[in-house]
């Protein structure tokens, strides 16, 4: 709650009902997606915060998905559409994602793009925070957060941060998150073994080694790209790689495998 107080001061935020990584869709393959921070409030506003790790190729398409997912909460059968609640997905990131040196971006949608004074009321906001910015008025608590994700704890870190260090170390602790993490292992192990089988039966088929390759290759993308949607590292990415790919291609074959999974 403290997170959303400071980055969402205007509001007023006094109570929501927090649920840490909220899980959705059981299968890899159909998106699966861990939320970091989902909170509801009394009014139904729904808050949706994510870290954002890695840069993403299109952003706004991430922005959609994950409202997509807000909006099956936020207006309940027999409801009329003026009932539906406000939506705030929030993305956090260690870097600028627009270059603009601001703190904080949060986009509009216009109904006549040419037109800035058409803008609409959807109940929807997308903001974007960044942990490098300069610009802009953002309360000294957020400051103290963007700090904490730049440089982790320190001796100048608030009771803030300290608290927000503490509740991360219990999560870690938790079985919670030891079932979670353990899902996602045993997810990841099965698109491994399925990605495997694949390769066998598309190696079979060709008759050769290239088309066993070829196969491969398929694997590596789409596993890079399953994986991108956890916001996984490229180190643990490729370490992953490596282990079950590194027989057929060699480290930099795998980093352009990588690089081509990104750009499709």
């Amino acid at each position: 709650m403290h997170l959303l107080q400071s980055i969402l001061p205007d509001l007023g935020i006094t109570e929501v009902e927090v649920t840490p990584q909220k899980q959705l869709n059981k299968k890899l393959l159909e998106k699966n997606v861990i939320m970091d921070l989902w909170a509801k409030n009394k009014d139904g506003k729904i808050f949706d915060v994510e870290m954002q790790t890695t840069k993403q190729k299109w952003p706004g398409a991430r922005f959609r998905y994950y409202q997509s997912i807000a909006d099956q909460d936020s207006l309940k059968p027999g409801e009329d559409l003026d009932q539906i609640g406000e939506t705030y997905i929030i993305f956090i990131y260690p870097f600028d994602p627009f270059g603009e040196g601001k703190y904080i971006y949060e986009g509009a949608f216009l109904l006549d793009k040419d037109n800035p004074d058409s803008q609409a009321n959807t109940k929807i906001h997308w903001i974007s925070i960044n942990a490098r910015g300069y610009k802009g008025k953002i309360t000294s608590e957020l400051k103290d957060f963007l700090n904490y994700i730049k440089y982790g704890l320190t001796k100048d870190s608030s009771n803030f941060i300290k608290k927000i260090d503490r509740e991360r170390l219990d999560y870690i602790r938790s079985t919670e998150w030891r079932d979670a993490k353990m899902s996602l292992d045993v997810l990841l192990a099965d698109e491994r073994a399925e990605v495997r089988k694949e390769g066998r039966r598309q190696g079979r088929k060709e008759g050769k080694l290239e088309g066993k390759l070829e196969a491969q290759r398929i694997g590596v993308k789409e596993f890079v790209q399953n994986v991108r949607e956890l916001d996984q590292s490229d180190d643990w990415i490729m370490s992953k790689l490596i282990k079950d790919y590194g027989k057929d291609f060699s480290e930099a074959e795998l980093k352009k495998l990588m690089l081509e999974a990104e750009q499709e």
